[in-house]
């Protein structure tokens, strides 16, 4: 069947992943969502724009929250003298910032917010316990790298996992920028000051060379995740660079850090805030992301990538001879091998017997191979099932059941784009024309 005939509207029952399709529609009006069995997609040539005015919006707050906190933070560092109250809400703003940003990161599970507050914190605390050109020159060092490495990390799960792994990275940074004040550790700390460059910077700035390199080059990589994911969290990574900058920059001159530090922690907060969350939309049988999450992952992807398609075979015929406990149990079990698939594969599960596969930075071909293996595993999987025991003529009805070890194969087609802005929709439906083709072939192959 090819796929203008498959597009027809889905409702799953209680997401259980056994759905029942709704009479299909005849007409669609140009330019109108679509259900495009089995994902929900614009229809061709209005996705790619619709895609992207979607991601360009959630970037909107990071851009306007830094030009309400940065000059006011700017205006509270450069005014002398502040009334009482407020002078003591200045005061306790980095720790009312930091614990209620890090306590947030938890509850969400937003591992890389926790972990920018703790860096922004553990800096604000070197500053004002130790202070010293050589804590500061670590400190103007070490931040900017850290915020940039943040902007391109995956989100993880706070104090577990990789996400344990780097926490305790930024407490051993903080380790080794305390040592630094030690007398024996002074050259050390001395040739973080020397400069880079015949002239120096100090007309522009007070801090350390090597720490003005370190930041242009942070903010360049910050800036240019931002460009490509337009992601929220990399955009309030970018101007908490700025708002750091400012910060060690005043310190480094004799002036308070601490405010700029609590705004950059803000614009981190914002960032996170829009950044969408993960695991929303999982499946409940299979344990995989759902449709959602798949059109998520389409308007991260640029311009090398393949997608597939991949189906159970027969499973129609498998459920209604099995029954249902069985058909989810089967669904599990080629899940499981698909969440294996390796390549840089990421598998969804769009529904009923049908599975997506978004590999990113890979070829139809390496991606045509991974595919082929998870192939040969499940059709080397097996299941056992319990069947209803048949009744003899002549014999009284009695309950019972038999033991049946059952198995079955996928199909999956691939396809990769043509050329740069590529529409996903077409990559995707060309991966449906090659499941096709793989079915047509006999069934239990991939085609690419």
């Amino acid at each position: 069947m090819r796929p203008v005939d498959r597009a027809i509207a889905a409702t799953t029952e209680a997401g259980s992943g056994l759905s029942r399709p709704l009479p299909r529609a005849e007409t669609t009006a140009p330019g109108a969502s679509v259900w495009y069995w089995p994902c929900f997609f614009q229809t061709a040539g209005a996705s790619v724009a619709w895609l992207r005015r979607r991601a360009t919006s959630k970037l909107t707050p990071s851009l306007l929250a830094p030009a309400l906190l940065l000059p006011i933070s700017a205006v509270l560092v450069l005014t002398r003298r502040l009334p009482d109250p407020l002078a003591i809400a200045v005061d306790s703003a980095p720790l009312v910032v930091f614990g209620v940003g890090a306590l947030l990161g938890f509850l969400t599970r937003r591992g890389r917010l926790v972990l920018g507050i703790v860096v922004l914190a553990l800096a604000d605390c070197a500053l004002v316990n130790f202070g010293g050109r050589a804590i500061l020159a670590a400190v103007a060092l070490l931040l900017p790298l850290n915020l940039a490495i943040l902007a391109w990390l995956g989100e993880e799960t706070p104090l577990a996992g990789r996400g344990a792994t780097l926490f305790g990275a930024a407490l051993l940074q903080a380790g080794i920028v305390a040592v630094l004040q030690r007398p024996e550790l002074a050259s050390l700390a001395a040739s973080l000051e020397q400069p880079l460059v015949v002239r120096g910077l100090g007309i522009w700035t007070a801090l350390p060379q090597l720490a003005v390199f370190a930041f242009a080059a942070a903010l360049s990589l910050v800036l240019a995740r931002v460009f490509v994911d337009r992601r929220p969290l990399a955009a309030g990574a970018a101007w908490a660079l700025v708002a750091s900058f400012l910060a060690l920059d005043g310190a480094s001159s004799g002036g308070p850090a601490s405010v700029h530090l609590a705004a950059a922690g803000l614009l981190l907060l914002v960032g996170a805030t829009w950044e969408p969350p993960r695991g929303v939309h999982i499946d409940d049988v299979t344990g995989l992301p759902a449709s959602p999450e798949l059109k998520k992952a389409l308007r991260r992807l640029r311009r090398r990538y393949a997608l597939a398609q991949v189906e159970i075979d027969d499973f129609m015929s498998f459920r209604e001879l099995h029954g249902s406990d069985a058909a989810r149990r089967m669904l599990r079990l080629v899940a499981k091998a698909l969440a294996k698939v390796g390549g840089r594969g990421r598998p969804f599960y769009c529904g009923q017997h049908r599975f997506a596969v978004v590999f990113r930075r890979t070829s139809r071909k390496v991606a045509g191979r991974r595919l082929d293996v998870v192939r040969r595993a499940v059709e080397a999987a097996t299941l056992d099932v319990a069947v209803p025991q048949p009744l003899r003529p002549g014999q009284p009805a009695r309950a019972g059941a038999i033991m049946r070890t059952v198995s079955v194969s996928v199909s999956a087609g691939v396809a990769q784009p043509g050329g740069p802005g590529a529409d996903p929709y077409d990559v995707l439906q060309a991966a449906e024309r090659a499941l096709d083709r793989a079915k047509q072939g006999g069934l239990n192959r991939v085609s690419a």
